[in-house]
């Protein structure tokens, strides 16, 4: 009977952490890849899973688990899940492409010493064959005033001038593995402020507590320029909510 009872004692800790276990729904993002075929794997549990072509997943997971996120073109990742994990309609994890490694090639017929293997290697000299006044005899220069071409110049000056559209890569690229930075914090940074004041209707003045007050209910997935249309309805819903609060 003890030992029965030793048994039950020594099980209840690993079926109260089955409970506990959830579905969380995430998405590996990366700079310049899609994080597709990406496999996750629950260590904890022992459970292993496989993103989408767009990065997405779900995996049965709670608080402690162990993540891994492994692909042979991506860095091997791992993760602790807290309880802010979570909190969040959608876990967001950034992974790291991995160095491109080369196919090995192998030289044969060397002897391992350059100054012999340089003098017996045969090489055919080209620069004999072409003639440089012959090839551009009837070749006009596009801006003969001195060679300088100021349009060209004037196009990079621009470009660089110029910011770029941001995308959903350029949102993510600063962050840490696993994002917590609040709602407001990162829909100010990616967003111009005539969005909020025009496209919204937000006065400037009650802008930055007015953001503040979304952070409660914000989803992160709103953030995609994908669900640009989503993110305006929300912030239009929640702004009514905030003038009846006043």
């Amino acid at each position: 009977m003890n030992k029965f009872f030793l048994f039950l004692f020594t099980l209840s800790p690993i079926i109260v952490l089955c409970q506990e276990r959830q579905l969380l729904k995430g998405k590996a993002i990366s700079d310049r890849i899609t994080a597709q075929n990406l496999i996750v794997k629950n260590k904890t549990a022992n459970i292993t899973t496989v993103t989408d072509n767009e990065g997405n997943f779900t995996i049965e997971a709670g608080v402690n688990d162990v993540l891994e996120f492994s692909s042979e073109i991506f860095k091997t990742l791992e993760h602790v899940l807290n309880s802010r994990d979570f909190k969040e309609e959608l876990f967001v994890v950034r992974v790291v492409p991995s160095s491109i490694m080369l196919d090995e090639v192998v030289l044969t017929g060397l002897t391992g010493n350059l100054a012999i293997d340089s003098k017996n290697t045969k090489v055919m000299l080209l620069n004999h064959l072409f003639d440089p006044a012959e090839i551009n005899k009837n070749v006009v220069p596009s801006n003969p005033s001195g060679n300088i071409n100021f349009m060209s110049i004037l196009g990079m000056a621009a470009n660089a001038i110029r910011p770029k559209p941001k995308s959903i890569e350029d949102i993510y690229k600063n962050v840490s593995s696993v994002e917590h930075r609040s709602f407001s914090k990162i829909v100010q940074e990616n967003f111009p402020e005539s969005f909020f004041t025009e496209t919204v209707g937000i006065p400037k003045a009650k802008l930055g507590l007015f953001l503040n007050f979304c952070n409660a209910e914000a989803k992160r997935y709103l953030l995609d320029p994908k669900n640009k249309e989503e993110l305006i309805a929300y912030l239009k819903k929640k702004y009514i909510q905030y003038q009846y609060q006043k």
